[in-house]
């Protein structure tokens, strides 16, 4: 099991009851919302009412539709009706109903929270919310809407409008003292998302103490806190949930989650290998494994357990993108490339295995190969500036700087000052001898990024190429100190001390030059070669899980 957003627990819980009617005339949700007077109800709708809560829906519905044909303009019979239907799967018609509902009785909370609830479930967010706000217009004070309403913008990630709609329903429940564990929980998880950290501690600390010894309670707030990226709370309530209730997977597949995020890598290999005792055949508990293992420098046996996952799921494009990323780490480029695809194709969402999967073809020179990757992300992520400027750097590989040119400033124009195309910008222009055009882009990036390697080389050369030594030597050795091992700015510093007179640097540099140029040659000439994977190392051994 992955570990599971936390609104998602609310959503399900929470958002898909709707509200009915009791016999004292009050709406209610299931979780005990705060009570709304109304009009009081019909014997009739009172029975309904009880039969759909005791879950008699057929009988519900049949009297539902006797009510509406007795008094078709009675509001509330249509609204039960609806309710019903909606609880028999039939959405269509149940949404017939509450709208018949709302029309009859505009002012009508349970009939609209019930059309904002179905609407939520027949994925409508945005008329969902607009309804939902409505009803708060009409009774500001309407738990249930408060609830839901929050519950949607925190699924929409929206934490900020979340906030203030959830300390009311809090202050409308008697405080934090007396109010629901669930709407507790709510709150922390947007504390903690909205970046409110000293509020997300001390809700946390009123839930962990009132959850007492409730390992329901405290493994779902870890999981918000985790959510959240709060990883350090999350692993001590991990493992106070763990002491409560031992040899439960989700708990320590989770804790290995939290350990790994705190760089506790030892940590995270001991719970993760419990929790694959306890479920030998979850895919996921192998891909952390695996990740643990590159973390460690274990590269072998990182891609031995990304092997064992992706035979457990074999739609696992996360395995093929992180084996892709080890083996290119190894130096094993060719190998990676076939990964890189699996990931790309099971997945086309993710910009980032595009662009791994065509920079695998550039360093390997194949540039119309890298190109016609980037213009097919281009084409899925249009506003994704790094695609762009990738297109551009396979298209100046290419010799094609018109097509780069185009590409660059389109990238420039999604990321404004982006250091990189204004170097690769710079460079360009330098090319066709636009030197002043060059000068100014290249110091624009250096403005940006001061550490920008490109930049600081290619304005160091176009000095030299100006004959303007004196300005080119610091730029030029403040490059160095940015990346030793390329020949190409030991050259240019050659050219530079050489003109310069200085004749000693001169020499050190063309001999660094030569070195390093060799050492290069012999790297590409070098071939990868299609390597067999191997098998994990680590033996998993299976064990019962608790009871739960």
């Amino acid at each position: 099991m992955q570990r599971i957003p936390f609104y998602q627990f609310c959503l399900i819980a929470v958002l898909l009851c709707s509200v009915v009617f009791q016999s004292s005339g009050q709406q209610v949700s299931r979780k005990g919302a705060k009570a709304q007077r109304r009009a009081e109800p019909s014997q009739s709708e009172n029975r309904i009412a009880a039969l759909l809560q005791s879950g008699r829906l057929e009988e519900a519905e049949k009297l539902a539709r006797e009510a509406v044909a007795k008094t078709p303009r009675d509001s509330q019979a249509h609204a039960l009706l609806g309710v019903i239907l909606d609880q028999r799967g039939q959405q269509h018609e149940a949404e017939k109903e509450l709208r018949e509902a709302v029309r009859l009785n505009p002012n009508s909370a349970g009939a609209l929270t019930n059309l904002a609830v179905l609407l939520t479930r027949t994925q409508r967010p945005d008329e969902a919310l607009t309804t939902f706000k409505r009803v708060l217009r009409i009774d500001p004070g309407h738990a249930q809407s408060n609830y839901n309403l929050a519950l949607l913008h925190i699924s929409r990630k929206e934490y900020k409008p979340a906030i203030p709609l959830l300390e009311r329903l809090v202050k409308l429940s008697g405080g934090s003292e007396q109010s629901e564990i669930a709407f507790l929980l709510t709150l922390a998880d947007a504390y903690a998302h909205g970046n409110r950290l000293e509020d997300a501690a001390s809700i946390s600390a009123v839930i962990e103490r009132r959850a007492n010894t409730d390992p329901r309670v405290l493994f779902t707030l870890a999981l918000a806190l985790a959510d959240a990226g709060l990883y350090q709370r999350a692993a001590e309530l991990f493992q106070r949930t763990n002491a409560l209730r031992p040899n439960t997977y989700d708990i320590l597949y989770n804790l290995g989650i939290a350990f790994l995020n705190l760089d506790r890598v030892d940590e995270a290999q001991t719970v993760l290998r419990e929790a694959a005792t306890l479920q030998p055949d979850s895919p996921e508990v192998f891909f952390r494994l695996g990740v643990a293992a590159s973390a460690k420098g274990e590269s072998e046996n990182a891609l031995g357990l990304w092997q064992r996952a992706a035979k457990l799921r074999p739609n696992y494009p996360a395995v093929y993108f992180m084996m892709a990323e080890e083996l290119v780490k190894n130096k094993r480029n060719e190998t990676a490339v076939p990964f890189y695809e699996r990931a790309v194709e099971q997945d086309p969402t993710q910009p980032a295995y595009f662009i791994r999967l065509g920079l695998a073809h550039f360093r390997a020179r194949r540039y119309s190969q890298s190109r016609e990757i980037f213009e097919r992300a281009a084409s899925r992520f249009p506003d994704n500036p790094s695609v762009h400027y990738l297109i551009g750097y396979s298209a100046r590989a290419q010799g094609d700087f018109a097509a780069a040119t185009k590409a660059f400033q389109r990238s420039l124009a999604l990321k404004p000052d982006n250091p990189e195309a204004l170097a690769s910008l710079g460079f360009l222009a330098t090319e066709r001898g636009s030197h002043d055009e060059a000068e100014r882009l290249l110091r624009r990036a250096l403005a940006v990024d001061e550490k920008n390697y490109p930049a600081t080389y290619d304005l160091g050369r176009l000095l030299v190429r100006m004959k303007r030594y004196n300005e080119a030597l610091p730029i030029l050795q403040r490059g160095v100190t940015l990346r030793t091992d390329d020949p190409g700015i030991h050259y240019q510093l050659f050219i530079a001390t050489s003109r310069l007179g200085q004749k000693e640097q001169a020499e050190k540099h063309l001999s660094l030059f030569k070195h390093l140029e060799e050492a290069r040659k012999q790297r590409e000439s070098g071939s990868s070669v299609q390597e067999a994977l191997p098998a994990p190392k680590e033996e998993i051994k299976t064990k019962p899980a608790s009871n739960r």
